[in-house]
């Protein structure tokens, strides 16, 4: 389990079509088409089959003429359409992307801007009915892309798939209405290449795509009928960053509805009863704050200590490893870090470690969308249910360790596959935090203003909550007054504007439970403490802080907690001093603020974040606590697929 994942090229798929464009003077000559290669090419391996196939028909236009967009998108005689198929068949646990190109021949002495090319798509070779190349004139590429397409070439389709699909293409290409006649014979010649590669298609700026392990359903909500539907796998669809739409999956509890629903077509509704898991896909992405207190985003107040503003977050592949130091002065945003929570390894946490061969750079981590609850053997992360806390952080840790990575993991869940389930750390609640807190998460939600950007909080009492309840607001003041004092719900998580509210992108898409409630754990720990001497025992096998030996479960490997020596955090883990100040310290000046991080010093070795302890002050995903460890422990689970 420690191989790393390499991204590699899966297949090549070469040309099958040959269009040919000839106009001789004012005779208006044919355009005519021929076509080379074979009928059908296909590289298989052990997992995936990508088969490019073309149809019987050829367009073979007689005594063509320039036409308008609106006469060439409605050819419809066989002569002139040229239909071809992809067909792909893959699994969830290897998404594989494709694009489909036109190459200009060499040939050709008409000018790009002299034609245009028309592509829809079907999946089921009779409705044509999405459209994924506008009539467009011949738009070559600058530079080589990924997928092996060189420069010069046009792409007209790409996606990511990860499961079996057939696609059914129909082209058209015509002379534009603008272009003038001359005596002079010309031609214009494109061929159709195919190709295909493991791991999502993104270009640069995009969001990793999300990695589906076996045993995940990708959702989406359908507002309309209150119910999650099983979503497609593509950009835009499942998932839409720029408008806080954040990928959710889901996990099912009944193997047999599993397999039910794995094979549902998508739009097909996914019970709330059948799930147990709610997750979220956090990309890889680089950071910086600019001026101290970060840029300010339409609709927000301006960036100060009391109303901080956001990260300047750009979406990075896995090979990039920005090690700037995540703050700029000045209007230009520089310096970006890849923060370590996308790092998986021993050494991620240290910069000068990061790179060490045994790390595994990560595209993103899964985050569970709820705090955890834990009945009959199965670990829940889903909204409407009373919080129930395991034992201490040793117990919790194991719980999760067991029941999501083994034993009967694969029965509650259905994971297999080269993945890892586990405790969230405290690098990875601040992946989220970040993101929440920039464009791309409810501070850059345009739903909301002023200090409405920020997170509304849980509605209820620390020891009466509820997943996904929200308050309706963020409270400013002590609501010790207002708090139920029974097990209520204000808002659900589903209601939206008050209940969305309470998530980290201000949509049903972000994850619920960060700022108030009674806090999560993370696995971040004071110089390897497992517990005070005095106060119990949070199960786990170490010294205490006098250097004693504790017995208990075998303290984990680094790369499952983040290790703190003094009062400094880890860079991109959410507890820089000035900007968590911003987010909630109370009166006097303490909670939540750098100072009771620095409190891992003392008596309280174990880190808990986004508390309201007590419903007594402000608080956010950056509030953060140091406490024991011993009980009452809430958390959340990550996932990595490497």
């Amino acid at each position: 389990m420690k191989q790393k994942k390499k991204n590699k090229e899966i297949i090549t798929v070469g040309l099958v079509l040959l269009l040919v464009i000839v106009i001789v003077g004012v005779s208006y000559a044919a355009f005519t088409f021929s076509k080379t290669g074979v009928t059908e090419n296909a590289i298989t391996t052990s997992a995936v089959t990508m088969i490019y196939t073309e149809g019987d028909n050829q367009i073979s236009i007689n005594n063509a003429v320039p036409m308008t967009e609106e006469v060439g998108k409605t050819l419809s005689d066989e002569n002139y359409v040229f239909d071809f198929t992809i067909d792909i068949k893959t699994g969830p646990k290897m998404p594989i992307s494709y694009e489909v190109t036109a190459v200009k021949d060499s040939s050709s002495t008409m000018e790009n801007e002299d034609v245009r090319l028309y592509l829809q798509k079907s999946l089921d070779g009779t409705n044509y009915n999405e459209e994924v190349l506008e009539p467009s004139p011949y738009t070559p590429l600058d530079v080589d892309d990924e997928f092996g397409a060189k420069a010069g070439e046009m792409v007209m389709d790409v996606g990511t798939v990860s499961e079996k699909v057939t696609y059914y293409y129909r082209l058209r290409m015509w002379v534009d209405s603008s272009y003038e006649l001359s005596s002079e014979a010309k031609s214009f010649t494109v061929r159709i290449n195919a190709y295909g590669k493991e791991g999502g298609y993104r270009q640069e700026g995009d969001p990793a795509s999300p990695e589906i392990v076996e045993g995940i359903i990708p959702v989406i909500y359908d507002e309309e009928n209150s119910t999650w539907v099983k979503s497609s796998t593509n950009q835009g669809e499942w998932y839409d960053y720029d408008n806080q739409m954040w990928a959710n999956a889901v996990t099912i509890k009944d193997n047999t509805k599993r397999g039910i629903y794995k094979n549902a077509d998508v739009g097909a509704p996914v019970a709330i009863e059948d799930i147990n898991a709610f997750m979220v896909w956090i990309p890889r992405y680089s950071y910086t704050l600019g001026n101290t207190y970060g840029y300010q985003i339409e609709g927000a107040e301006t960036p100060s200590r009391e109303t901080p503003g956001a990260f300047d977050i750009k979406f990075v592949d896995k090979n990039t490893i920005d090690m700037g130091s995540g703050q700029y002065t000045g209007d230009t945003p520089e310096n970006y870090f890849t923060p370590s929570s996308f790092c998986w390894g021993d050494t991620c946490d240290d910069e000068a470690t990061r790179k060490d061969p045994e790390n595994i750079e990560l595209a993103g981590i899964w985050v569970s969308k709820f705090s955890l609850t834990y009945e009959n053997n199965i670990i829940n992360s889903i909204p409407n249910v009373s919080l129930s806390s395991l034992t201490n952080v040793a117990n919790t840790f194991s719980k999760i360790q067991t029941i999501m990575n083994g034993g009967n993991g694969l029965t509650n869940y259905g994971f297999s596959g080269n993945y890892d389930t586990h405790m969230i750390k405290n690098t990875e609640w601040g992946a989220f935090t970040y993101l929440s807190q920039s464009k791309y998460g409810k501070y850059g939600n345009k739903n909301y203003k002023g200090k409405e950007k920020l997170i509304y909080h849980s509605n209820t009492n620390p020891n009466l909550s509820i997943n996904g309840c929200s308050w309706g607001e963020y409270m400013e003041n002590n609501i010790n007054e207002t708090a139920p004092t029974e097990i209520t719900c204000r808002y659900k998580y589903n209601v939206i504007g008050p209940g969305t509210g309470a998530s980290t992108t201000g949509t049903i898409y972000g994850i619920y439970g960060t700022a108030g409630s009674h806090g999560d754990y993370v696995m971040g720990n004071y110089k390897n403490y497992v517990a005070k001497s005095t106060w119990g025992s949070t199960g786990f096998a170490g010294l205490d802080e006098n250097g004693n030996k504790i017995s208990g479960i075998p303290f984990p490997s680094r790369k499952y907690y983040n290790l703190y020596t003094g009062s400094v955090g880890i860079k991109g883990d959410a507890t820089n001093a000035d900007f968590v100040l911003g987010f909630g310290e109370n009166s006097s000046g303490s909670q939540t603020s750098f100072s009771d991080f620095a409190s891992l010093n003392n008596s309280n070795h174990w880190l808990m974040r986004g508390e309201f302890a007590s419903a007594q002050w402000q608080c956010s995903p950056f509030s953060l606590r140091a406490l024991t460890g011993i009980d009452r422990v809430s958390t959340r689970f990550v996932m990595i697929n490497y």
